[in-house]
């Protein structure tokens, strides 16, 4: 896949395939879905696909980061490198904003297939063991990053579990 992808450098590898990693600053288009997962990501890729006020159509990058909150998905699309709340072209979408996020440190997990509620929870289970035996604190709460369109070969679809840290 060549799609730019947001940088992170890997300070520590704990194991169980657990890395902290180090994130610069980026920018996120963001959207909440109440209906279903695909109202959120349509709203998000309209923005890129031109329905902005410039009409701009911006690259997609990956990952596509989203996480559960009771009825609601989050879900945050990074736009490419250049982009931020400065110059990235005002969403015609109210439900979208768009926003900076700070460099930061982020612990995650690797894995591959399809994303199901099973793999998310026991990936997140391994991660906070490993946080928790190497004495490091969360700061916010867990999300997912997918890498991969949903038509990509299961066996090597990237995805992810995260969380920042202290």
């Amino acid at each position: 896949m060549s799609n730019e992808q947001l940088n992170y450098t890997v300070i520590e590898e704990l194991g169980d395939g657990v890395e902290i990693r180090q994130y610069g600053r980026s920018t996120f288009i963001s959207a909440d879905a109440k209906k279903d997962s695909n109202s959120g990501f349509r709203a998000l890729s309209g923005y890129i696909f031109g329905k902005n006020k410039n009409g701009v159509k911006i690259a997609m990058t990956a990952p596509v980061i989203s996480r559960q909150e009771e009825h609601v998905l989050h879900m945050s699309f990074v736009l490419p490198e250049g982009y931020d709340v400065d110059n990235a072209p005002y969403s015609l979408d109210e439900a979208i904003s768009i926003h900076d996020v700070s460099p930061r440190k982020l612990a995650g997990i690797r894995f591959s297939g399809y994303v199901t509620e099973n793999k998310i929870e026991s990936r997140r289970l391994i991660l906070e063991k490993n946080l928790s035996e190497h004495g490091l604190s969360t700061k916010g709460e867990f999300f997912l990053m997918r890498y991969n369109p949903p038509w990509f070969p299961p066996m090597i679809m990237r995805n992810e579990i995260a969380v920042e840290v202290q």
